[in-house]
């Protein structure tokens, strides 16, 4: 019986009516107690998910447009620039304004310019120089970039008169200041310098150019390398690898010359993710009490080079992580500084070389410039040393040997290190009449730039001694010194744009830092006109004037302890 009920119930199925009421009361049951998490479920993921959608919508990219606050020092890789190729041309016929626009031009034809820039006329005849003004585009003052929006007109050059660093915000005209800071970076101030200061159209050309060929040479991890930025070639024409490594040494020169263009990870320019991509390699490998060597061999060449990059970053871009970072960088000099001698030199505590001194030196200055703190009693140290090799003993001695400085006391003086002396009395406020200065001219106009005896350590930092003086030595000296650049910088394949250590002479520094090094000081050379303001002003020669610190506007200097940059090693 058993199993033919249960035949039974398998064979015939129940009533319909008793299935249907059943099922019901299922749904009733499910809508009862489980219907309403499942709307409240569905309606929190779909907002959710429109809020998603929406944010990634109106959410701005992280490089571009505002300057973006370096708040957390992460990795970043820096994809390629978006040019393949920059045609530099023929450097007589091919002029150009490094300008946001014409660096973005591939072509070597330029546009039209209705700015007075000084020819490459072997002959020198005084012009004046200056910006013309027009009713549909005028030049606007500036400061911190090749985008400078219209506030209102900058100043103009006119004659043997000085220049004046406004920075034209707001609704009205930005006055003239007294030539520091960084000032003369801005589009409307570098037009103007540009012309009254001797650069030619085909030497912003070969900034330009060479502004690309580092980029193009830049590590995919953000910093630069004088060994391996071979790795980044596109064929076999960049020749010439540096001898001694030092990636923050080498990081440092391939920001530099973009930083005295004007350009930083706050400008909207065709450099900006580069320039953001070694500002936070630099911040990721500083050490706790401000060490930016990144263990080099010599640690404190390294060192300043990118305490001078993260000094002129922050001094044009204002961001406060990187100006903390150089807080702490500035700090680690200051601490390193011998006390006796008042040198530096490969470590911290070394009694001191003046080619180190030099570095150290600029260091301090670009940390006054952007409005940083720095012990006036490091300064002084720094004479104490300079004093100790020149040639004329403190005071700069006889006629004779003034403006004369050795590597280190007991050497014999040399024009590289001598340019690298007077350069640094300069800036510690001796005046043009000072023995040292007359005397180191001489000396410098001696040694005149000759392609036959490459030297660009020696003309960098000879060059910026001639530019302080802006007289008829200074024209004479740049007219040979850009010529040369001009004319030596590489046209051909990968290394378009780059200077050659081997070629056509060897340079003699040229086996230690490599292609990077020659490139790096040979733009920042032709950068001069713009770069710094010169330290005497024109229309007074009797009145010794050296640009002193400032304040740069839109933050407070930092002054005291500075933490290091949020992640860094």
């Amino acid at each position: 019986m058993a199993g033919e009920d249960a035949k039974k119930v398998v064979e015939e199925p129940e009533d319909e009516e008793a299935v249907e009421g059943s099922l019901s009361a299922d749904i009733q049951e499910w809508i009862r107690t489980a219907a309403p998490w499942w709307a409240i479920s569905f309606t929190v993921h779909m907002v959710l998910l429109s809020s998603l959608l929406l944010l990634g919508k109106f959410l701005p990219p992280k490089i571009e447009g505002d300057a973006p606050a370096l708040t957390e020092a992460t990795d970043t890789t820096t994809p390629e620039p978006p040019v393949e190729n920059y045609q530099i041309g023929d450097p007589q016929l091919d002029p150009s304004e490094l300008t946001t626009e014409t660096l973005m031009d591939m072509t070597p034809s330029q546009p039209a310019q209705t700015e007075q820039i000084n020819d490459d006329n072997p002959q020198f005849t005084e012009r004046g120089g200056g910006v013309a003004m027009t009713t549909t585009a005028p030049d606007m003052g500036g400061r911190g970039g090749f985008d400078v929006k219209a506030f209102g007109p900058g100043p103009k050059v006119k004659g043997g008169g000085g220049i004046g660093a406004g920075v034209g915000t707001g609704g009205n005209a930005g006055s003239g200041g007294d030539g520091n800071g960084f000032g003369g970076r801005g589009t409307g101030m570098r037009k103007a310098m540009l012309g009254r200061y001797g650069g030619t159209k085909a030497t912003e050309r070969a900034v330009a150019a060479a502004l690309y060929w580092l980029a193009k040479h830049q590590m995919k991890e953000g910093n630069w390398s004088l060994e391996k930025y071979t790795q980044m070639c596109k064929d076999k024409s960049c020749t010439g690898v540096g001898s001694v490594e030092s990636l923050s040494g080498a990081t440092a020169m391939g920001l530099l010359p973009f930083l005295a263009a004007g350009q930083t990870q706050a400008t909207n320019g065709p450099f900006q993710r580069t320039i953001a991509g070694g500002i936070y390699w630099l911040l990721n490998h500083q050490k706790k009490d401000g060490d930016l060597s990144a263990d080099a061999a010599s640690q404190m060449y390294s060192h300043g080079l990118a305490t001078i990059a993260l000094c002129e970053d922050y001094g044009m871009s204002h961001d406060g992580t990187v100006g903390r970072a150089a807080q702490s960088a500035i700090n680690f000099i200051q601490a390193a500084q011998n006390t006796k001698t008042g040198g530096w030199r490969y470590h911290p505590g070394e009694e001191g070389d003046t080619s180190v001194v030099g570095w150290q030196l600029m260091a301090l200055k670009s940390a006054q410039m952007a409005g940083l703190a720095v012990n006036p009693a490091t300064l002084a140290g720094t004479k104490k040393w300079l004093d100790s090799c020149s040639a004329g003993g403190a005071g700069g001695g006889s006629a004779g040997n003034a403006g004369r400085f050795s590597y280190q006391p007991e050497g014999g003086p040399t024009p590289p290190m001598s340019a690298v002396g007077i350069l640094c009395n300069q800036y510690l406020h001796a005046g043009k009449a000072d023995p040292i200065i007359t005397g180191g001219v001489q000396l410098l106009m001696a040694n005149q730039p000759d392609p036959g005896s490459h030297n660009v350590y020696y003309w960098y930092y000879a060059t910026q001694v001639m530019h302080n003086m802006a007289d008829k030595d200074w024209d004479t000296w740049n007219r040979k010194m850009r010529k040369i650049l001009v004319e030596s910088q590489a046209r051909d394949g990968c290394a378009s744009g780059s200077w050659d250590p081997d070629k056509p002479n060897k340079d003699a520094w040229g086996p230690y830092g490599g292609r990077i090094m020659m490139t790096s000081l040979s733009a920042l050379t032709l950068e001069v006109y713009y770069r710094y303001l010169p330290l005497y002003k024109l229309d007074k020669p009797d009145e010794i004037k050296p640009a002193g610190p400032v304040a740069m506007q839109g933050e407070k200097p930092i002054t005291g302890p500075a933490k290091p940059a949020a992640k860094a090693k």
